[in-house]
């Protein structure tokens, strides 16, 4: 039996721009971890390997998420966030790509299947 292997590896990360929306609503987000208060800090734009767009699919994105109404408290605060904040949340999705055995380089991603053969 072949065990399977990994092509790619993202981690999800947030630009300045979602840090800022997010901020907008909840202020300091912050957590404790080991009775210390940690605040984590916007990715490096020049880190950010692969950006999905999704602008056209916010607004989607956004409605579904308030139909999980065991969620939706926790994110009650961004109903009063500008459309220009919402979609700087939802309308384009960063990654840093920790591993790849498909594509390399510096070239900024546009889909996380780039490199795969189909």
């Amino acid at each position: 039996m072949r065990s399977h292997a990994v092509s790619k590896l993202y981690y999800m990360v947030w630009p300045e721009s979602t840090w800022k929306a997010y901020q907008s609503a909840f202020r300091k987000l912050v957590s404790t971890v080991d009775g210390i208060e940690r605040q984590a800090v916007p990715w490096p734009d020049w880190a950010i390997t692969t950006v999905i767009d999704t602008r056209s699919f916010w607004s989607k994105v956004w409605r579904a998420i308030c139909c999980h109404e065991s969620q939706v408290s926790a994110y009650e605060r961004l109903k009063d966030l500008s459309p220009d904040d919402h979609e700087a949340l939802w309308g384009r999705q960063s990654f840093y790509r920790v591993l790849s055995t498909v594509t390399g380089g510096r070239v900024r991603e546009t889909d996380v299947l780039e490199g795969i053969p189909t």
